[in-house]
C-alpha cells in the first residue's frame, strides 16, 4: 500500500487523490534524483490503477499486483535506454497504445531517463501524449525537468524527493557515504555491511572489475550472494575513492594520470559504472571552476569522449 512507502507523504497523497478522481487516461512526470524511488512510485501507481482488492490503493497480494512486482504484467511497458530512448521505441509505444489492452484494465507505459531524450524522440512523444486513448497512462521518469515545455504542459508533474537519513534509519555519515542513493543504502542495511575499514586506492581496480563482473552475472541469476557481492565491491571502491581523495596532495601528476588510466581500463567501457565513479569523485570537489570543467567532460560521455581522458582530467583536478 502507499502508506508502506517510507517518505514523500505529499506525493503519495496526491496520487491517491488522482485515483479518487477516476481519471481514464493521463500523462505524468515523476522527477527526482533517486532513480530507484522514481521507479518504485511508478510501479506503485501502476498497481493501484489495476489492483483487484483496493479501490484507491494497491494490496500487493492480488494476481495483478504480484505480476507488476515481477514485471510480468501484460499491460505494463517499461522503456529504457541509457543514452535516451530512441524515436523508433517511442513510435512502437504509439502502436501498442492504439491496440486493445491484454488484461482489460489500464495500460501503463513507464519511460525512463526522459531528461536524455533527443529532439526527435521528444517530438514523437509529444504527439503521442497530446490525446492519449482511454485506458493508457504514460509515466515519464526524469532526473530533472529538462524536458520540452510542451511535454511538461501536457503532463501532471510529481516531485519525488530523496529519502532522508531518518527515513532509512541510518546516520548522516552513512547517508553521505552512499550519496543518499536509496538502493545502495537498502542493500547495505540488508546485508549488514561495514563502511568503517579503509580500502587502499592503489588496489581500486579489483573491486571495480569484480563489481562489473557481478553486475553481468546478476542479469542471468538473481542470487542473493551475487547481490551481496555487488554491494560489497561497490563499498570497497567507494572506500578506495575516499582514500584517494584523502591522499591526493601526496600523489604527483604522473601517478594521477596513471591511476585515471587504470580506473578507465577497469570500467571496461561500462559507462554506467564509470558515471557512478565520476559522480562519487565530483562530490569531493569544492572549487566551482574545476567542477564546471569536469561536468562539461562528463556530459560528453554519450559522445566519442574516452573514459581514459575523462578520468585523467578528473583525478588531475582533485
Amino acid at each position: 500500500m502507499f502508506k508502506d512507502i517510507v517518505s514523500n507523504e505529499e506525493a503519495k497523497s496526491f496520487l491517491i487523490n488522482e485515483l479518487k478522481n477516476g481519471k481514464k487516461e493521463g500523462t505524468y512526470i515523476f522527477y527526482g534524483e533517486d532513480k530507484e524511488l522514481l521507479m518504485k512510485f511508478a510501479l506503485s501507481f501502476m498497481k493501484a490503477l489495476n489492483c483487484k482488492n483496493e479501490e484507491f490503493d494497491f494490496c500487493d497480494r492480488c494476481e495483478s499486483c504480484l505480476r507488476v512486482n515481477t514485471l510480468t504484467h501484460g499491460d505494463l511497458e517499461i522503456i529504457e535506454d541509457e543514452n535516451g530512448v530512441k524515436v523508433e521505441s517511442i513510435r512502437e509505444i504509439g502502436r501498442i497504445a492504439s491496440s486493445a489492452t491484454y488484461e482489460g484494465g489500464n495500460r501503463v507505459f513507464i519511460i525512463k531517463d526522459c531528461e536524455k531524450l533527443k529532439k526527435e524522440s521528444a517530438n514523437a512523444l509529444l504527439k503521442m501524449i497530446e490525446e492519449p486513448e482511454e485506458g493508457n497512462f504514460f509515466i515519464l521518469l526524469s532526473k530533472n525537468l529538462n524536458l520540452l515545455p510542451t511535454i511538461k504542459s501536457r503532463a501532471t508533474i510529481v516531485k519525488i524527493k530523496n529519502r532522508s537519513p531518518e527515513d532509512f534509519g541510518i546516520t548522516l555519515r552513512e547517508y553521505k557515504f552512499f550519496l543518499g542513493k536509496g538502493k545502495d543504502i537498502e542493500e547495505y542495511k540488508k546485508y549488514d555491511l561495514d563502511i568503517e575499514e579503509a580500502y587502499p586506492y592503489e588496489n581500486i581496480e579489483e573491486p571495480i572489475q569484480n563489481y562489473i563482473k557481478l553486475k553481468k552475472e546478476l542479469l542471468e541469476n538473481k542470487d542473493s550472494e551475487i547481490e551481496k557481492g555487488l554491494i560489497e565491491n561497490k563499498i570497497k571502491f567507494y572506500k578506495g575513492l575516499i582514500n584517494l581523495y584523502k591522499n591526493i596532495e601526496y600523489i604527483d601528476i604522473a601517478e594521477r594520470i596513471s591511476l585515471g588510466e587504470k580506473i578507465s581500463f577497469s570500467c571496461e567501457n561500462d559507462k554506467i559504472t564509470a558515471m557512478e565513479i565520476c559522480d562519487y569523485l565530483c562530490h569531493f570537489i569544492k572549487d566551482f571552476n574545476k567542477l564546471e570543467k569536469i561536468m562539461k567532460i562528463k556530459n560528453k560521455m554519450g559522445s566519442n569522449i574516452s573514459l581514459k581522458l575523462m578520468f585523467r582530467v578528473l583525478i588531475s583536478e582533485l
